[in-house]
């Protein structure tokens, strides 16, 4: 019996993957799953150097940042390839590393097409109960220098209000504003 087919769409600036931590992953998804087709976004050839030849040689797809003035958080680009697959391919199963944005409206769509849809991430996201799946990335798995994202951002301490000396000016206005002048003269 084959093993079922999955297409994997996974957005290096989101995921911050090794390329030796994605042959890895790949490897683990691979005992379940027949690899069909890999899609890399996010990818720069400076910054992913390491992928270059490993892409080359699998003849994988992989393609640059949109040049925006705003930072999309979502790559419009794996909704579309995530459309595609929805609409009449033989893949059984997809797996998205994303950005934090609306990822509902695509995992939506495939799973109403019948595929299975895997989040790939180091935590499990905010949408995970929309996902059939969910596929750990072992944070050794990581570039080097990159930590597993923070799923809570730490509050920020408020700014200390350093004290203003007081001056005799500093002080009318003080009486003004607490009204202390004004009643003063009606008390008479």
């Amino acid at each position: 019996m084959s093993k079922p087919k999955i297409a994997l769409l996974i957005d290096l600036g989101s995921l911050k993957v090794s390329c030796e931590g994605y042959q890895k992953l790949a490897a683990e998804i691979e005992k379940d799953y027949e690899i069909a087709f890999v899609k890399f976004y996010s990818y720069v050839a400076k910054r992913n150097r390491d992928f270059n030849e490993y892409i080359a040689a699998k003849g994988y797809d992989a393609v640059t940042p949109v040049a925006s003035k705003k930072r999309n958080k979502l790559d419009s680009r794996q909704i579309i390839d995530g459309t595609k697959i929805a609409n009449g391919s033989s893949i059984d199963a997809v797996a998205i590393a994303f950005g934090e944005g609306d990822i509902l409206p695509i995992v939506t769509e495939l799973k109403q097409s019948g595929k299975d849809v895997l989040e790939i991430a180091v935590e499990k996201g905010t949408y995970n109960t929309a996902f059939n799946g969910f596929i750990p990335v072992d944070v050794s798995y990581l570039r080097e220098g990159y930590a597993a994202p923070t799923t809570k951002r730490e509050p920020k301490a408020p700014k200390k209000v350093r004290e203003q000396p007081k001056t005799q000016y500093a002080e009318e206005v003080r009486k003004v504003l607490s009204n202390e002048s004004i009643l003063a003269r009606y008390r008479k």
